[in-house]
């Protein structure tokens, strides 16, 4: 970011939460650092961007904002005013991934409560395991939703859930099972398979 545009995001941050100008300050090189390091993940890199691009696509994000909210009022010592406003974001963000997969149509995988529960089953979960692990699925897949591919950009939600096809609920629900139950190494190996996939 700019200087200036970072003196005007501070500024306008300061005066909207009532924070000090370094608190504002303090939070925003935090949330820079955090979204930095993550545009270096190879994950970003698959998904057909350059660390930079990440970057800008990131700071547009509510997640950004978000973030930044509640760094800025931690930093200012209103550890409660915090926490609600992060839980406040995820809540949302919880409910929009809800409304998205809620759209998909029944003719897709993840519109096809009985189809889900088969893949649940031929892993040896319980329907109730399957559905908590989902919803998971569905909100990590959210939350990637504003780094989706170049040619997945014109995309929905609901359309990029609508795409995901019995072989990868399969490894998401496998990798879930794995991280529930503690087995970090199966974990791992399910995780690395995925972004095989992914290239």
């Amino acid at each position: 970011m700019h200087t200036i545009e970072s003196q005007i995001l501070c500024a306008g941050l300061a005066a909207s939460l009532g924070v000090s100008l370094n608190a504002a300050e303090s939070a925003l090189l935090a949330t820079l650092e955090h979204f930095h390091a993550q545009s270096h993940d190879p994950a970003v890199t698959r998904a057909g961007f350059t660390p930079d691009e990440y970057l800008l696509t990131a700071v547009r994000t509510p997640r950004f904002k978000a973030t930044l909210t509640a760094g800025a009022l931690m930093a200012d010592g209103r550890e409660a005013d915090s926490r609600l406003s992060w839980e406040a974001f995820l809540q949302r963000e919880i409910a929009a991934a809800e409304c998205a997969h809620q759209a998909v149509p029944p003719t897709a995988l993840l519109g096809d409560l009985d189809a889900v529960h088969r893949v649940g089953r031929r892993l040896g979960l319980s329907e109730k395991q399957t559905d908590e692990f989902v919803c998971g699925i569905v909100l990590t897949l959210a939350q990637g939703y504003p780094y989706r591919a170049p040619e997945q950009r014109h995309l929905s939600l609901a359309d990029i859930l609508a795409q995901v096809t019995t072989e990868d609920l399969t490894e998401f629900l496998r990798h879930a099972a794995f991280s529930a139950s503690g087995c970090a190494r199966e974990a791992a190996a399910a995780a690395r398979r995925m972004q095989r996939g992914a290239r």
